[in-house]
């Protein structure tokens, strides 16, 4: 670790060191010590109790009452506490009405027994799915019997008489993590958040398949966010400045925090593309569900917005809307140039429509985050259809039908997209119809060439830096929640890493492969040819990550899009088949691709790049090389 400090982990009412063993596996920390919780019946006496036996400088983990007393004991010692870890806790005083009920379990307990306390409320202490959990009850109910109702009397009084820290989390100075069982129910999601938007600095993640008890029901997920807050080594390192007082939670963000996940109050509801036909996702007689100041009165949410716009410049040819729907200085980033004017983005509209008159394409997914003050990021999934029926970009008319895949990332502000990214399957659409590839990408490449570019790439190649191996970590810092952490991580692990048998773990056995050239693969072995076969045709690919969105799905599971860049030669033979035999040519790749998460496996994947785009840079390398 960074900061060999030891680490003191608080547990929570009638737990013991077994609450935490699972995480603490994963974890290998070499000093580690989890605090006997009992022996005082205040929390200031039980933090001062704490506080003398400790290490001078420590770093401190506190679960459920645990959290409770390690925010009393910041607020003695905030110079001793280098930092701070609260897992499924509260910031708020126990309710006066709470002590007769506490105290009426504690007479229960002695009556009955502390298996019959667990009993009383085990379907409050776990997620739904872990109810049935015979093992993980069988844990918890050890650790309460062996605690034993003293054990219970004399903690229920320290919740009972606990302070209301809420007014002193402003005071916390130090790198600060904050998780929570996304199906909590002891302690309010929204006293996490609370906690995240008054500590400076403060990350909250939820943890997926979790209740209370998430460091025994996911210790796995759990892990990973406490491995990457002890590699923290001062607050100003444990998150951008840009991201100062985020909230890292699967459905709700502080308002202040830019590209942040979906910002939702309780009477916000924003549909979905994917079981819905277009009149339910641009309705005429739908109220606005989401707050969206400066919008047009016409749409009722950010998704609404997406696919009404881009169906009405797109099928329904009003290519005027553009004009208010694009700033005049919008850039448009594509896979073989970049727009930098609204008039532009015009132009280049026409000219595809003029080649495919019936082009129509359909809203296959929309995911997005942020906020109408802040800004909202949209990643559109279209899947587009249609025939070559008319002189233009592409020559003379084949009168063949085509389908691709394209997907637009948007950046959009007060109802104006200010910066786009778009990848459009272009090879697909030329193999379709039947033409030369290497006709068009040498069109395209001499015309790049003529105007003085040599190459369409920039920078240099990130993949090793002097002599240093790839990172052992991924970098996480630009997820939201943890199931956007955990696909930036198996993102890493395969193409950074390079360690293929990744995807064996994080994908389902049946999951499909929505791919490049309109591929539709099944199963493990297929997914995993098809990204070692992009690594094949370029092998000293790097792999960067620019951006990363998910959204809880109807369907169960989560969404996520991640917008991705690979720079690297063509120096091997894999999948890009159009590029022949490897030419050293340096080629850029601009991807998109949308993950469908569910029961912790990727069930879909839709990938998107244009092979067209990788035919027109080794063109352009060889045409500089000629010249």
């Amino acid at each position: 670790m960074t900061v060999p400090l030891p680490l003191l982990l608080l547990p929570g009412t009638v737990c013991d060191a077994r609450l935490f063993a699972p995480m603490l596996q994963r974890l290998g920390v070499p000093i580690a010590t989890v605090v006997e919780m009992s022996g005082e019946e205040s929390t200031p006496d039980l933090a001062s109790r704490i506080l003398r036996d400790a290490p001078e400088r420590f770093s401190l983990l506190g679960f459920s009452l645990g959290g409770i007393v390690a925010l009393e004991m910041i607020a003695q010692a905030p110079e001793r506490i280098a930092r701070l870890a609260l897992i499924d806790t509260t910031p708020r005083p126990d309710p006066a009405s709470n002590a007769v009920v506490r105290r009426a379990a504690v007479a229960r307990a002695r009556e009955h027994g502390m298996d019959g306390y667990i009993a009383e409320s085990w379907p409050r202490l776990v997620a739904p799915a872990n109810v049935d959990n015979a093992e993980l009850n069988k844990v918890i109910s050890a650790m309460a019997r062996d605690a034993g109702a003293d054990v219970l009397a004399s903690q229920s009084e320290v919740a009972i008489r606990r302070a209301d820290s809420r007014r002193r989390l402003s005071e916390i100075a130090v790198p600060t993590l904050i998780l929570a069982g996304e199906a909590e129910q002891v302690c309010p999601l929204e006293a996490h958040r609370e906690m995240a938007v008054a500590i400076a600095g403060a990350r909250f993640f939820t943890i997926p398949d979790a209740g209370h008890f998430a460091p025994l029901e996911n210790p796995a997920a759990v892990a990973r966010h406490v491995r990457h807050w002890l590699d923290w080594t001062d607050i100003h390192q444990a998150i951008p400045a840009d991201d100062q007082g985020a909230i890292m939670s699967d459905s709700d963000t502080n308002p202040k925090a830019k590209g942040g996940s979906p910002s939702l109050r309780n009477d916000e509801h924003v549909l979905q593309v994917e079981r819905r036909d277009y009149p339910d996702l641009a309705p005429t007689n739908r109220k606005r569900s989401q707050s969206l100041e400066g919008f047009d009165d016409i749409y009722t949410d950010i998704v609404d917005y997406i696919i009404r716009c881009t169906h009405k410049i797109w099928d329904e040819r009003d290519i005027g809307l553009i004009y208010t729907h694009y700033t005049h200085n919008c850039v448009l980033y594509g896979t073989t140039g970049t727009i930098y004017n609204r008039e532009d983005v015009v132009r280049d509209t026409i000219q595809r429509l003029v080649s495919f008159p019936e082009r129509r394409g359909m809203g296959t997914q929309v995911i997005w985050n942020g906020n109408d003050q802040d800004g909202f990021y949209t990643s559109h999934l279209v899947t587009g259809s249609g025939r070559h029926t008319q002189y233009g970009h592409l020559g003379q008319p084949t009168f063949r039908p085509f389908v691709s895949r394209t997907i637009a990332d948007c950046m959009i502000h007060r109802n104006k997209i200010y910066r786009e990214w778009v990848v459009a399957d272009q090879m697909a659409i030329i193999k379709q119809l039947g033409l030369d590839p290497h006709h068009f990408a040498m069109r395209t490449a001499k015309q790049k060439f003529d105007a003085g570019l040599t190459s369409l790439d920039i920078g240099e190649n990130r993949r090793f830096l002097g002599q240093t191996p790839p990172a052992e970590k991924a970098d996480t810092s630009l997820a939201h929640n943890d199931i956007e952490a955990q696909t930036i991580e198996m993102l890493h692990e395969v193409f950074t890493k390079r360690m293929f048998g990744r995807i064996a773990q994080d994908y389902a056995p049946n999951a499909q492969y929505h791919g490049p050239l309109m591929k539709e693969l099944y199963g493990v072995a297929a997914i995993v040819h098809q990204h070692l076969g992009l690594i094949g045709s370029l092998p000293d690919a790097s792999y960067e990550i620019q951006h990363v969105a998910s959204n809880p799905c109807e369907e169960g599971g989560t969404k996520v899009a991640v917008r991705w860049i690979m720079e690297g030669h063509h120096l091997g033979y894999g999948i890009l088949n159009e590029l022949g035999d490897p030419t050293g040519k340096r080629v850029q790749v601009m991807g998109m691709s949308h993950y469908h998460w569910k029961d912790g496996k990727i069930v879909d994947e839709w990938n998107v790049y244009d092979e067209l785009s990788l035919l027109v840079q080794v063109k352009l390398g060889q045409l500089a090389e000629a010249a």
